[in-house]
């Protein structure tokens, strides 16, 4: 089980990343471009907003239930934050991670609570580029 939920994991990390560059591309024509905000802007931000949640649940599932990166750690943590890899799964990715999370959410709820078109192609590149920018800081790319 924890290999396919670690690989479905990897895989999906991908299909994020282009979701966020997407949507930040499409966001920033959209707000200098003074674009009306169509339905497929929505559909695109409710794909990542759905990806992205995806992808926390199953890494929630490794941290706290299948990883033995994250059970070897828990069994002694005071030497885990000693360990730099330790560490990174322990701590920083999931912190880094999460905080990715809040801001690809804040995107979408405040981009649909925005009084017009520009403001909402605005809030959205904000929040997905900073979403974007965790993401990259939080990725173990010396592990793929």
């Amino acid at each position: 089980m924890y290999e396919f939920i670690s690989v479905l994991h990897s895989y999906i990390r991908w299909a994020l990343l282009l979701l966020l560059v997407v949507v930040i591309v499409t966001s920033l024509m959209g707000w200098l471009g003074k674009k009306p905000f169509k339905k497929s802007d929505n559909t695109l931000s409710v794909s990542l907003l759905g990806t992205t949640h995806l992808q926390l649940l199953l890494g929630l599932i490794l941290y706290f239930f299948l990883s033995p990166i994250t059970k070897n750690a828990f069994a002694d943590f005071g030497a885990a934050m000693k360990n730099k890899d330790l560490r990174f799964y322990a701590v920083e990715h999931i912190a880094i991670m999460i905080l990715a999370v809040v801001f690809v959410q804040l995107g979408r709820t405040l981009s649909k609570k925005a009084a017009n078109d520009e403001a909402k192609f605005k809030k959205l590149f904000i929040y997905t580029t900073i979403a974007l920018v965790l993401v990259l800081a939080g990725i173990p790319w010396n592990k793929l």
